[in-house]
């Protein structure tokens, strides 16, 4: 398999077999995210196009992968569009649609201030400030729409499977989730604490909400579509927040280290921001060995689910902790 990462040591180092399904699940879901497009956008207008602009500028799609991965596990993995679950398709355009907003927003002046990402220009340096602002919230409001259009299924025995989704997805995506983690960060810039005991407290809030907290939505949100749900909620809630947690190490150590044509972004802002971070708070030393833990861990956990089940979650945590960008 080639093209899903372009760093060869990187691809040597994981499953063949893994970043084939990397590919595959991916491939499933942009070929759905493309058909949809233009019945979702129209008409057509600036915020549209904006809209459109920051969704296309590429990505790697992991939120999507994780729910559609949390759903099918276990099962055959569908072929085509066709052959595929729509409820599903739907949930992961909506994570898609809530994880571009949180990134035009968090692009703005007014928050992280960067004119990359995905190596394009952000929305508001292609378009305008306020453009970027309105596109940001288009596509927040449109997620749960389409998770309004989910269908009826047989595991809906009390009736409560949209409230359900609703509730996973806001938690992730609201005010006690990615909202209050990016509030969090912003004043931490602002109003540094400078007491390592409580630095420590602050950031782990700051990423469990921030990143951690739309991580988990999507696994539990594949998760809630199958028949046996309630069997694995609370293991697949456990695994996610270490992923979660291991996904933001690995983006703290990439900002210190990674280039700019590997992260199709700015690194280094982090240490200009003065943000608290992995590396800033215990040196990247420890900020690497604590990656380990958590690629450790996250295994760990994947070896309790069925047999059957643990392929992709078992080796999920090294394409993270070795991911390039």
């Amino acid at each position: 398999m080639v093209g899903w990462n372009k760093t060869a040591d990187f691809i040597l180092n994981l499953n063949d077999s893994f970043l084939n399904s990397l590919s595959s699940t991916k491939h499933l879901f942009e070929s759905y995210f493309e058909s949809q497009i233009p019945i979702v956008f129209h008409p057509t207008s600036r915020i549209t196009d904006a809209c459109i602009y920051s969704l296309k500028a590429g990505g790697k799609r992991i939120r999507p992968i994780f729910l559609l991965q949390s759903f099918y596990r276990g099962k055959n993995f569908p072929q085509s569009i066709e052959d595929s679950d729509k409820d599903l398709l739907l949930l992961a355009f909506a994570i898609e649609c809530i994880h571009t907003y949180s990134l035009i927003h968090d692009d703005l002046p007014a928050m992280d201030n960067d004119d990359t990402r995905r190596g394009f220009p952000t929305c508001h340096i292609q378009f305008d400030e306020a453009t970027a602002i309105l596109a940001g919230d288009a596509l927040n409001s449109l997620a749960f729409s389409l998770v309004a259009k989910i269908s009826s299924r047989s595991n809906d025995t009390d009736g409560n499977l949209i409230k359900d989704l609703i509730h996973i997805l806001h938690n992730g995506a609201g005010l006690g989730g990615m909202i209050l983690g990016q509030n969090l960060d912003l004043l931490q810039e602002k109003q540094p604490v400078n007491d390592p005991l409580l630095e420590k407290d602050l950031l782990l809030s700051i990423h469990a909400k921030k990143t951690g907290a739309l991580i988990e939505s999507s696994f539990l949100l594949g998760n809630r579509l199958r028949d046996d749900h309630l069997a694995s909620v609370s293991l697949i809630q456990s695994y996610a927040n270490e992923i979660g947690l291991l996904f933001q190490i690995t983006d703290d150590i990439l900002d210190v280290e990674g280039s700019k044509e590997e992260l199709g972004k700015t690194p280094g802002k982090d240490v200009k921001s003065g943000k608290l971070t992995y590396p800033s708070l215990f040196g990247m030393q420890t900020a690497k060995s604590l990656k380990a833990q958590s690629m450790e861990k996250a295994i760990t956990l994947a070896k309790q689910l069925p047999k059957g089940e643990q392929f992709f979650f078992t080796e999920l945590p090294k394409y993270i902790a070795e991911r390039k960008s």
